[in-house]
């Protein structure tokens, strides 16, 4: 019984909003206007700053980037709205509403509907049923309108990282690069364009791919793959000092569980094989683990006790140097070169314990003169 209820209110509902605009006076309907298409813009730019800031996550910005390209386009082709028919014939149309609707749901609704079915959550039709059909008809439209509208820089946004998904490396690379030629230059599509040229190349970081990539580490220097593909231009070319610089700086701005790091510590290898350094040479220390949900001002927290048990109990060699190298990693060279100060003056007097400081004064790059 209370099915039926909800069934009946339902419908009332419905009836509700189709008649509601057939009680206005003609001519109370505006011609569309481009508020609708700004709104939608004014939605990829803020997609784009959350996928900046890590809100958001790569596939749900692109399934976004998607439905909002779809609605632009489809307000773009919008025709401007007709006429409101005369109100007798509102009158009209209202009441055959009213009595149709109801009239044709409830017989029809118990021939084929199924009340007892379960409920199908979204996710799990979702991937029940690929939506590539959708996509492919979607990408269709884009690019039929992108064939008449090549200026339109909001429908290359939407439709590049879409290519990349789909394997079709060499469109996607051509969309971002539309973006580019025409002044677009935030740090992710700078990287995705020159990384993308470099795939497209059999790994062959060209001229031009390098300068896109070099502009992309000085728009976004945190931007992992853009200073990794960076890297490896300068070591194709025999730069191999300034390669293993930047595969170092990678490492140093790198959470210490990153993904990346086993490939970026195989091109390491590679690089100190061609300037002839050992395999162990030792690297920078990575940032502390992203995955373990402690933030900045609670590390410091634990470097500041760490700091003040050596002060009062100097005699712990492995303790400086963690000091030394904690105190790197959040940035404060001047406490780095300090605790190194102290730890000397601490093992003044022990030859072994000076070298094992030392050693760990040069891996980190302090000056090595500090407290001499």
């Amino acid at each position: 019984m209370v099915f039926w209820v909800l069934l009946a209110l339902m419908t009332a509902a419905v009836v509700l909003v189709v008649i509601a605009p057939l009680a206005r006076p003609a001519g109370a309907f505006s011609v569309a206007s481009g508020e609708e298409m700004r709104v939608y813009r004014d939605q990829l730019n803020e997609l784009d700053r959350d996928r900046e800031r890590g809100v958001i996550g790569g596939e749900e910005a692109d399934a976004a980037r998607t439905e909002i390209g779809r609605r632009l386009l489809a307000a773009r082709r919008a025709p401007a709205a007709a006429a409101a028919p005369r109100p007798a014939a509102n009158r009209f149309v209202a009441l055959m509403t009213v009595v149709a609707i109801p009239a044709i749901a409830l017989p029809l609704y118990l021939f084929i509907g199924q009340p007892d079915m379960p409920d199908a959550p979204l996710a799990e039709r979702l991937s029940a049923a690929p939506a590539s059909g959708n996509i492919a008809d979607m990408v269709g439209r884009v690019e039929k309108h992108l064939a008449s509208n090549p200026d339109d820089l909001s429908g290359w946004r939407v439709i590049a990282p879409i290519y990349a998904r789909m394997g079709r490396l060499d469109d996607a690379v051509k969309a971002w690069g539309k973006l580019i030629d025409a002044g677009e230059g935030d740090a992710e599509t700078l990287e995705n364009y020159g990384a993308g040229l470099v795939d497209t190349n059999d790994g062959i970081v060209s001229p031009d791919a390098q300068s896109i990539l070099a502009r992309a580490v000085d728009a976004g220097p945190d931007r992992a793959r853009a200073r990794f593909y960076y890297a490896e231009g300068l070591r194709q070319a025999g730069s191999f000092e300034e390669a293993l610089h930047q595969i170092d700086e990678l490492i140093r701005r790198s959470p210490a569980d990153a993904s990346w790091l086993v490939t970026v510590r195989g091109k390491r290898g590679e690089i100190l094989a061609a300037l002839k350094k050992p395999a162990d040479t030792p690297e920078p220390a990575t940032l502390p683990a992203a995955g373990t949900g402690v933030d900045k001002a609670t590390i410091e927290g634990m470097v500041d006790g760490l700091a003040a048990r050596l002060a009062a109990d100097p005699d712990d060699r492995d303790g400086w140097i963690r000091l030394m190298r904690s105190n790197l990693v959040l940035d404060r060279p001047d406490k780095a070169k300090a605790a190194l100060a102290d730890a000397r003056k601490a093992f003044s007097g022990n030859a072994e314990a000076l070298a094992a400081i030392n050693a760990a004064a040069g891996e980190f790059g302090i000056d090595k003169q500090e407290g001499q």
